[in-house]
């Protein structure tokens, strides 16, 4: 196989290449998209706690819970239990 089509079979059509930061750090916001993500992808298990959101995104759980907690500020989620803290998304109005 020639270097050309070695290339052309690395990259995968529709998906960009994700900029990732030399160290492997998420950038500003992108925890936001990985969390809304993936409650989208959960909608239907109920109340998600950061623990599980974190484990499903293998991020830590405090992290994630400051995300929430950022997000339920900005009305993009909402706070459904106070024991445990868990939250569901927001319904677009």
């Amino acid at each position: 196989m020639t270097k050309t089509k070695a290339k052309s079979k690395a990259k995968r059509p529709g998906k960009p290449a994700k900029a990732k930061s030399p160290n492997g750090r998420l950038g500003p916001g992108e925890l936001d998209g990985l969390v809304l993500a993936y409650m989208r992808k959960r909608k239907n298990d109920g109340p998600l706690t950061p623990s599980a959101i974190g484990r499903g995104i293998k991020r830590s759980s405090g992290a994630v819970a400051n995300c929430l907690a950022r997000l339920d500020k900005a009305g993009r989620v909402r706070q459904a239990k106070r024991k445990p803290r868990s939250y569901v998304l927001e319904r677009a109005k």
